[in-house]
């Protein structure tokens, strides 16, 4: 039995992947999107069956990642309704909006603390079938998803059949593979070797083409490699020839490269190796990958088949000592050694083996497309695999560092390395790529620029001294670019407490970790800017004063048309929410308390959907005209579905949405898909933001019941807003006037009905005033 209740601490390179994510630029880098085609239609009630028998079977499923003080732990939910998100329509989708749903459905956060930590989605456009699924890398490894799909597979084909799944065996919940890692594994001889393997090594990389700085999660793209002939020739006959694998060729063929690249003979790579040393082990769905480092002394005198040979014993010895997790094996280094290999290794190689062929649900063949992440882990990450007599590779690099022509001409070089004789000796070999060591040395400043002398500054400066050998070059410069790792910021944090008595939380530092950010959180000195005033002026004039009050989630930018039509010498303000607030009631007193505090006594008062019941309520305690714009008459009203409200929110934005069926989230990345395939791209995390703010906005307004009249006069505009409701407006009113438009709730705002409803409004305000 696993973990049912409470928590159980997590692996060492858990915990280390964890303090990663952390500082991670874009967090979805530590997501894993599987992306597969289906040959045809998928039953969509089989599915949904298939995925809860899954999630029932595999505790993993059920695990979220917790920080317990320092301790990072695993806690594991006893049931978990499964559910799986849909994406349906009849349209014939193109390959670059599928990709770009993948991409999205990737990017869509995950929050580590909260289960599931994996997704499935089902995606029909005409006659096109796709899964989507997506792990978080710190619950499970490639071969971890290998073995979660073949039981989806069973399962589904159980359910298409009507029948109760039967797997081959009871697998091991991951938490107990994690006490076991917690109690003490026998890696004493392990880290011995390495400490002994990586003395005086430094991490290899490829010269940027900008100056910029790694940072784990940075702008990256995934693309593939097929090899030529020439050198998968040369790999089949390198293998023969050195009795060695082809991964340990590829490592080789990396080696080379690196050394002829300018980084010297002495290079070293990351390699990511399974880690399932036993039947048991090869049969948890989990996260048992580790990394391991693999270290070249490439010399010009030796030939080809030299490296190969010794890359092929490197990797024997890596092997039988791969157990001990990287983590442990970096804390067990000098430091000096730490610092020139980094916690976050720049070029990464790794062999995938049978991961990710031979994929069925039932018995609908799928094919895995290429990764659809828009984050770099690294510098650069090469996946090999051998597919129908040729190797392929999947390449993922850093679009901040390098562009596509310089991952292009590694791959030639590699190709050309490859397809070399065996007897070819290295120092005949030219290559175009640029390598280094990942991590060079600065000159030492004096002092961070501009710190005053404080004592909170010479207290960071010592301390930041002390850990990294000098102090910091200046008041913003990057921790882990100084030299920094995960072991050192833990160290850095406590070393500062004692010196000050302040305590500070390194998850919060790392979202900016500079010597200038520990400052203010030391001094406490971070100033806010103050709550801004809501009120923002749309256009200055002399003539008569509107203020307009945005729909639920606008902004006063929606109202640019109208505003553009009104005569020319109208002043137009606009209130826009500041502060999350709790009623209708709440936003009118506010706006209302920051016109006054500016001194301006509009002569009317309008809003548009939502905004016109803010108006109205605002009214009630100014007795202005109002003005509104397609609003729903203030009555309470039952709250709409979910589903429903979306639906509106979409409609904003496009009318050629699929059907979806999913949380909001999911919702809002398939309209960003949707909206960038049509040349109208805006970015998920602001549709989000939008629609946060709709939805609360929305249910504001359903639950707010105004007075039953105003002795005002009131201009009623209405387009879905039908003959009951401009009626029940009416009532409410001295003298009311009504307009009724062609145009759908949004139209109401655009063109030339927006231009009908500034006419309206002149002309209102003019019959008001007689």
């Amino acid at each position: 039995m696993g973990v049912e209740h409470g928590t159980t601490t997590a692996t060492p390179s858990q915990a280390a992947m964890w303090w990663l994510h952390q500082r991670a630029k874009d967090k979805s880098v530590y997501h894993i999107t599987w992306r597969l085609v289906a040959e045809r239609a998928i039953d969509q009630a089989a599915l949904a069956a298939a995925w809860q028998w899954v999630v029932d079977r595999h505790e993993v499923l059920r695990t979220s990642v917790v920080r317990e003080d320092e301790d990072v732990r695993l806690r594991v939910r006893p049931q978990l309704r499964a559910f799986v998100r849909q994406v349906d329509t009849d349209e014939t989708a193109s390959e670059e909006l599928l990709s770009l749903l993948a991409e999205e459905a990737q990017q869509q956060p995950m929050s580590l603390e909260e289960a599931p930590l994996a997704r499935l989605a089902s995606v029909r456009a005409g006659d096109r079938h796709e899964l989507l699924l997506t792990v978080h890398h710190l619950l499970l490894d490639g071969w971890g998803l290998q073995l979660l799909v073949e039981d989806l597979s069973t399962a589904y084909a159980a359910a298409v059949a009507g029948t109760e799944p039967r797997f081959d065996f009871e697998p091991e919940p991951f938490s107990q593979y994690a006490v076991r890692q917690q109690a003490g594994a026998p890696w004493t001889a392990d880290v011995e070797y390495w400490r002994e393997r990586l003395d005086g090594a430094s991490a290899t990389t490829i010269a940027a083409s900008t100056d910029a700085e790694f940072v784990p999660g940075a702008p990256g793209v995934v693309f593939r490699h097929t090899f030529g002939e020439a050198a998968t020739a040369g790999i089949a006959a390198l293998a023969k020839r050195a009795f060695a694998t082809p991964f340990a060729v590829f490592q080789a063929a990396m080696h080379i490269v690196l050394a002829r690249g300018g980084a010297g003979p002495d290079v070293t790579i990351g390699t990511e190796l399974a880690n399932r040393m036993t039947p048991q082990e090869q049969g948890v769905v989990g996260y048992l990958a580790n990394l391991c480092l693999s270290r070249g002394h490439v010399a010009d005198t030796d030939s080809v088949a030299d490296v190969v040979t010794a890359a092929r014993d490197d990797a024997w010895a890596t092997i039988a000592h791969q157990a001990a997790p990287y983590p442990v094996v970096f804390g067990a280094l000098p430091e000096e050694t730490r610092h020139r290999l980094t916690d976050d290794c720049p070029v990464g190689l790794s062999h995938l083996g049978p991961i990710g062929t031979g994929l069925v649900l039932g018995d609908v063949g799928l094919s895995l497309q290429p990764s659809p992440n828009r984050a770099a882990r690294a510098d650069f990450s090469i996946s090999t695999w051998e597919a129908d007599g040729q190797y392929h590779a999947e390449i993922e690099y850093n679009t901040g560092r390098y562009d596509r022509a310089t991952a292009e001409a590694l791959l030639a070089d590699l190709e050309t390395v490859l397809a070399a004789d065996p007897d070819q000796l290295v120092g005949g070999i030219e290559v175009t790529t640029r390598s280094t060591p990942a991590r060079t040395e600065r000159a030492v400043a004096a002092a961070p620029a501009g710190h005053g002398g404080s004592d909170t500054w010479r207290h960071v400066d010592a301390v930041w001294a002390d850990l990294l050998g000098k102090p910091p070059e200046g008041p913003d410069v990057d921790f882990f670019n100084a030299g920094g790792n995960s072991l050192l910021l833990l160290r850095l944090t406590a070393a500062l407490e004692d010196a000050t008595g302040v305590f500070i939380d390194a998850v919060e530092w790392l979202a900016e970790p500079t010597p200038r950010a520990l400052v203010t959180l030391l001094s406490g000195t971070e100033d806010g800017p103050g709550e801004a005033s809501t009120t923002v002026s749309l256009r200055e004039g002399t003539g008569p004063h509107l203020h307009l009050v945005p729909g639920a989630g606008g902004s006063p930018g929606d109202f640019r048309a109208i505003v553009d039509a009104l005569p020319a010498n109208w002043r137009v303000t606009a209130s826009r929410e500041q502060e999350p607030a709790t009623s209708v009631k709440e936003l009118a007193r506010r706006f209302a308390a920051d016109l006054a505090a500016e001194g301006l006594e509009p002569d009317l008062l309008g809003g548009w959907s939502m905004g016109g019941l803010v108006a109205y309520e605002m009214s009630s305690e100014s007795a202005k005209p109002l003005v509104l714009i397609d609003s729903p008459p203030p009555v309470g009203s039952t709250p709409e579905p979910e589903g429903e409200l979306f639906a509106a929110f979409a409609s904003a934005f496009t009318t050629g949405l699929p059907a979806v069926n999913g949380e909001s989230a999911f919702r809002v990345r398939v309209l960003a898909t949707w909206l960038a395939a049509s040349g109208q791209p805006i970015p998920a995390e602001t549709l989000d933001e939008r629609w946060h703010a709709y939805a609360r906005h929305a249910r504001l307004g359903e639950a707010y019941v105004g007075p039953a009249e105003l002795p005002v006069t009131a201009l009623i505009v209405g387009a879905d807003l039908d003959s009951a409701g401009c009626e029940d407006w009416a009532a409410r009113f001295r003298e009311p006037t009504v307009l009724r438009t062609g145009a759908d709730h949004h139209g109401v705002l655009r063109d030339d009905v927006a231009r009908q409803v500034a006419a309206a409004i002149a002309e209102f305000d003019q019959g008001r005033r007689g």
